[in-house]
């Protein structure tokens, strides 16, 4: 699969202060002797975890001082100084087309032959190349993967009598059976727009194939051919939810759920944390979203949560490529997805938690569709423009706006 998306207006700026000199890496270099790299990473709910990794990495090389750094804001931070020129050492970011702006502007090493790329899962690795459109080449290291589905109480479940629905049809005999018992199918948190994103991409997703973004660049293929079907079956969940679903927000449909105020929950495995700090008594489990009629069809929707990248300008690229070494291990590998609930795109041996346990086998054995999200140029505003079709209906107006901001985002 090939895509263009190319940034012109970003990717000329960032060249630019590039040819001008970056101050690479840390403002210090230097403490007592040792050598000092940064690691800047998108997730502050990481932070605790990155700290005590560095610190046991530093044990292990006392000769490097690893600072962790995760602003809130990292997005826009990280797009600041990069302006200014003061680029991390390593920079840890998800997939979505700003890391995609910043691997064309030649701000990453390439890491398409390295030893750190042949640690991940091959499965990641491709979707990483895929997304990059830059004849197979890789800019970053995929190290935790994430996976969008149906968490479900298992409690209420048994209680009510339910099956695990493995067709999009199933799913809604669920849901009428749910309703039938006085029980609420969904929590839904549409307040703000990027929850959409936990339905969107495992519909589009499913409904798409590995070409569908090329065939639309190449005119062979609309959004309205492809996204009709995805459009209609994301508006009908909401005839099964808590109602008003613009007015929660994800950590109210998130403790809404955990609270038992629904039976399922449409959410990525990074709600978790949240939902058993809520109700630590809680059986749950997830299962893969039925978004087809056909159940050997639908595939489990995942993307890569944390990929790290070794910046160009960066003075201690040894270090960094020690220090990413380092991640890949067995035990630190462990460390962090017991933590934070993750997903390993490092190959390697582990232990999933057991709310995952309905998810696994599809997991493991590939059968795997990427997040859509990954490849709408930011411009698009997906999640915002299906919240307005949810409340205006203007079907002509929702597939304009996705054919424009493609087309747009992929002039030559």
């Amino acid at each position: 699969m090939n895509m263009k998306y190319i940034h012109k207006a970003v990717a000329v700026i960032l060249s630019t202060v590039l040819c001008v000199g970056l101050l690479g890496g840390c403002s210090i270099s230097k403490n007592d002797g040792k050598t000092s790299i940064e690691v800047f990473v998108f997730k502050p709910e990481s932070v605790e975890t990155f700290q005590k990794l560095g610190k046991k990495f530093e044990q292990e090389n006392p000769d490097v001082k690893v600072y962790i750094n995760s602003p809130g804001d990292a997005y826009a931070i990280l797009k600041a100084r990069m302006v200014k020129g003061n680029v991390p050492d390593i920079v840890g970011l998800d997939a979505t087309q700003t890391y995609v702006d910043y691997a064309k502007a030649e701000i990453f090493e390439d890491l398409t032959d390295s030893e750190l790329t042949k640690k991940v899962k091959p499965s990641y690795v491709e979707m990483l190349a895929n997304m990059e459109d830059m004849d197979g080449e890789v800019h970053a290291m995929p190290f935790a993967g994430n996976v969008t589905g149906i968490m479900y109480n298992k409690d209420k479940f048994k209680t009510l009598g339910l099956e695990i629905p493995t067709t999009w049809q199933e799913l809604l005999n669920v849901c009428e059976q749910i309703k039938a018992a006085g029980e609420t199918p969904f929590y839904l948190g549409y307040k703000e727009d990027w929850t959409i994103n936990s339905a969107w991409n495992p519909l589009a997703g499913n409904f798409t194939d590995a070409d569908f973004y090329q065939n639309v660049t190449d005119g062979k293929i609309t959004f309205e051919e492809a996204y009709s079907e995805p459009l209609d079956r994301i508006t009908k969940l909401n005839d099964y939810s808590q109602g008003d679903v613009f007015s929660y927000n994800y950590n109210n449909a998130t403790v809404g759920f955990a609270n038992g105020e629904s039976v399922m929950y449409m959410q990525g495995n990074w709600a978790i944390p949240m939902i058993m700090q809520t109700n630590p008594d809680m059986d749950l489990d997830m299962f893969p979203f039925p978004a087809l009629d056909n159940a050997e069809d639908n595939k489990l929707c995942s993307s890569i949560d944390l990929m790290f990248s070794i910046t160009k300008k960066s003075k201690h690229k040894e270090e960094a490529t020690r220090f990413l070494n380092f991640l890949t291990e067995q035990e630190n590998v462990s460390t962090y997805m017991d933590d934070q609930f993750g997903i390993p795109a490092i190959d390697c041996e582990y232990e999933f938690p057991e709310q995952l346990n309905g998810i696994l086998d599809d997991f493991q054995n590939g059968k795997i569709v990427s997040s859509p999200q990954a490849y709408y140029p930011s411009e698009m505003k997906l999640p915002i423009a299906v919240q307005t079709y949810m409340i205006d209906g203007d079907r002509d107006k929702f597939f304009k706006q996705l054919d424009d901001t493609w087309r747009e985002a992929h002039e030559e």
